[in-house]
């Protein structure tokens, strides 16, 4: 810490020996010595006097405390206002240093704040809060894009929609009843669908739920129901059963040697009457090598 804080804050330390130091000046003390709240008082003042308005290595001491005060909070609304402040006061600085001489430093802890949107959105959804972690997802891009416009964000959005999809289907194989969790599920993979229509994962899964909602709905009728009723769900199943299927062959084409595939197409041939097609794919099974046991 000593010695990055020699690198970081050069001037700050040479104005130390001063007889007469200023607010910045203690604030670098009070950090230093591990009082971050006391900093954190100290440098929001000093950035408001002209002498450090337009000072990029106040601006940079500012974002410091800022960020590793985010990072001993426990989460939650004010741990968010606190990585706001210090991504402000980063982006000031960089923008403030023209000849580039905190660039280094700012970048990197800059970087690890966008990124803490990120890790934060996959705890999010681990803790099945998937408002927050769409929320927290938008402020990771918004947070990149800010200091990196025109980058691409493809590879980490298809990621987050497919972690956001199955934390969907989850919800919704708990609440059959509750479709909310099945349209938005199948939006998840769909967006992703939009940005690569050859992702397997998103493929597969979206085949998976048609099917299962099928399955679900004629595992549902009781034996009270009449025989109109009966009809109404084994078309509406149907139709779910064809939804599945070109998504399910997509994902054969992708990987035509996963068994989970060969069984689904199996399945949702069957239940679509086509027995010819599902024993095909059965024969298929049947020819793969045995599974390694690992």
């Amino acid at each position: 810490m000593k010695r990055l804080l020699a690198i970081v804050f050069p001037a700050l330390i040479g104005l130390a020996v001063q007889a007469q130091p200023d607010l910045l000046v203690e604030a670098l003390r009070s950090y230093q010595a591990g009082d971050l709240v006391k900093a954190r008082v100290l440098v929001d003042e000093a950035v408001q006097t002209p002498a450090h308005s337009q000072d990029a290595e106040a601006w940079l001491l500012r974002g410091f405390i800022h960020k590793d005060l985010f990072k001993g909070m426990p989460g939650g609304a004010k741990a968010d206002a606190v990585r706001e402040e210090a991504l402000n006061s980063l982006m000031n600085s960089l923008n403030l240093d023209e000849a580039g001489t905190y660039k280094d430093n700012a970048v990197q802890a800059y970087d690890f704040l966008a990124r803490s949107f990120f890790n934060d959105a996959a705890k999010a959804l681990g803790e099945q809060q998937e408002d927050r972690a769409v929320q927290l997802f938008n402020g990771y891009a918004k947070a990149t894009l800010r200091r990196q416009p025109g980058v691409s964000l493809k590879a980490r959005e298809i990621e987050f929609h497919n972690a956001l999809g199955t934390a969907y289907t989850k919800r919704f194989n708990q609440q059959r009843q509750d479709t909310t969790w099945f349209l938005k599920a199948t939006e998840a993979y769909g967006h992703v669908l939009a940005l690569e229509p050859d992702n397997y994962g998103a493929n597969y899964n979206l085949a998976t739920l048609h099917y299962n909602r099928g399955v679900y709905n004629i595992r549902a009728i009781k034996a009270e129901d009449d025989i109109p009723a009966i009809q109404r769900i084994q078309e509406v199943s149907r139709v779910h059963f064809q939804r599945a299927l070109p998504f399910m062959l997509k994902a054969h084409e992708l990987d035509p040697q996963r068994r989970e595939t060969l069984l689904g197409l199996e399945g949702i041939y069957y239940s679509l009457q086509d027995q010819s097609s599902s024993e095909r794919f059965r024969r298929l099974f049947e020819l793969l090598p045995p599974q390694n046991d690992q």
